[in-house]
């Protein structure tokens, strides 16, 4: 999935580069992401990808240990949410709906991007685990939908409809407004779910 990532500073769109310490079994435990654009440098750590630079909060993981969590249903509920019923497309799960993370990816043939996961998340040959502040560091229309809990700040949710393709979908904390290009399509005392508007391309009569 490393090849979804993308730098968080603010420059040119560009892939980032790899040089791994350590693999087991295909997975990335140990290792170095480097961005040729600014020469950031992410750190995988344990299978983790660290995307904060030193800034995030441990807010909300209190409660997010505390709440209950059927992972199965969750995964239904994600799935259901996201319209996820195209294998090998990426979704991204982020806080508690990152508990689903591997059973939806089992469940619907998908790649998982877990944000900001709880412990007992584990990383897979489908599921991804990154840890973000603000920006989620994915590129632009590359995810098929995303579901965040109301722990993450309105500029997150708000990235999540950058990083998700048009027509794809957004599950986000009704604590939050549902962001700018997208439409609502149900919402609960929780949660709303957005569709992205799909891009328009002016049409222009020809002058012959």
């Amino acid at each position: 999935m490393i090849d979804l990532l993308r730098c968080i500073n603010a420059h040119e769109d560009s892939w980032l580069v790899a040089s791994f310490r350590e693999v087991t079994n295909r997975i990335v435990m140990e290792g170095t992401l480097g961005c040729p654009v600014c020469s950031a440098e992410y750190q995988i750590k344990n299978g983790v990808v660290d995307f904060t630079g030193g800034e995030r909060t441990t807010e909300g993981e209190e409660e997010r240990a505390a709440a209950t969590h059927r992972r199965e249903e969750l995964a239904t509920r994600a799935g259901a949410y996201l319209d996820a019923t195209q294998p090998g497309t990426t979704i991204v799960l982020g806080g508690l709906w990152a508990y689903a993370a591997q059973e939806l990816s089992e469940m619907a043939e998908v790649r998982v991007i877990a944000v900001n996961a709880p412990t007992e998340v584990k990383e897979s040959e489908r599921v991804g685990l990154i840890l973000i502040d603000r920006a989620i560091p994915l590129a632009a229309n590359s995810a098929h939908g995303v579901a965040l809990d109301a722990w993450f700040k309105r500029a997150t949710v708000g990235d999540a409809m950058r990083i998700t393709k048009p027509v794809g979908r957004v599950v986000g904390p009704t604590l939050h407004a549902p962001p700018e290009g997208s439409v609502v399509l149900a919402h609960d005392e929780h949660y709303w779910v957005a569709e992205k508007t799909p891009e328009m391309i002016p049409l222009r009569r020809s002058s012959t």
